[in-house]
């Protein structure tokens, strides 16, 4: 005859039996940031043609995988669109001789945005999931298209040197991002970029504008890393996931350069 243990006791067995691992992020997105950022690096000390190959690739890489990683609907329409504004955005920006601007991006983006729209009004599935994936479209067509601002950069008064720290920036902060924990991907990336962004700023006799420079770098890479943090991995966004802090950081050192430099 056996004798049943309560059920108190077994509850009690398994949550001793069980261990209690401390969760660490997906060293994917860090390793895609940090590789991303050194392209961006090789190209920025190279000539412009070779920026032109780094950024046009990131950009490539983001179109084919954003929707997929997201799970939106009409991918293959949404990635036109957003493939197609980038392009246009690209052919702005190296056939303007003016001093250089992120004006015609805006203007661009602008008129993407009613394309975006109409893309999805003149779907042939239903439309299900409608805003989901107008979102990823509109989404995708910013964060690609913003890319070029790295050109931007390089092209204003010492913007090699900008250039420079900025993507330095980044690949320090996408290593933050291996912090665990929510405030740890918050928090490390922040730090992270903005010593990085001090440091080089000091070398380039820039150090206020490299710390502003290292906040640009982290702020979307800590973006990136406490969603990943929040859903415990970033499953199949993992690559897209790399990427597009390192794509939307040019913009914002953009604004960096207009405020402390």
């Amino acid at each position: 005859m056996t004798t049943d243990r309560p059920a108190a006791a077994d509850d009690a067995g398994v949550a001793f039996e069980t261990p209690h691992h401390l969760h660490l992020p997906d060293w994917r997105p860090a390793f895609v940031g940090a590789l991303s950022a050194g392209l961006v690096l090789v190209g920025a000390l190279l000539e412009l043609p070779w920026l032109w190959a780094a950024v046009v690739g990131l950009q490539s890489v983001l179109v084919l995988t954003w929707h997929r990683s997201l799970g939106a609907p009409a991918a293959a329409s949404g990635a036109v669109v957003g493939a197609g504004l980038a392009a246009i955005v690209d052919v702005i920006v190296s056939t303007t001789e003016d001093s250089p601007s992120l004006g015609p991006v805006a203007v661009v983006l602008g008129a993407g945005y009613l394309i975006a729209v109409v893309q999805q009004l003149v779907r042939q599935d239903g439309r299900h999931d409608l805003v989901d994936a107008l979102a990823a479209t509109v989404s995708l067509a910013t964060v690609a298209a913003l890319g070029a601002a790295w050109v931007v950069l390089i092209e204003l008064d010492d913007g090699r040197a900008t250039t420079v720290v900025l993507a330095g920036a980044c690949a320090a902060a996408a290593v933050g991002r291996l912090a665990p924990g929510v405030a740890g991907a918050a928090l490390a990336p922040l730090v992270a970029g903005s010593v990085a962004g001090l440091l080089l700023g000091v070398a380039m006799d820039a150090g206020v504008l490299g710390i502003g420079l290292g906040l640009a770098a982290g702020v979307p890479v800590a973006l990136a890393a406490t969603g990943q943090a929040r859903v415990r991995g970033e499953g199949v966004g993992w690559l897209p996931g790399g990427v597009w802090p390192v794509l939307l950081a040019a913009p914002l050192g953009y604004v960096a350069v207009g405020l402390v430099g």
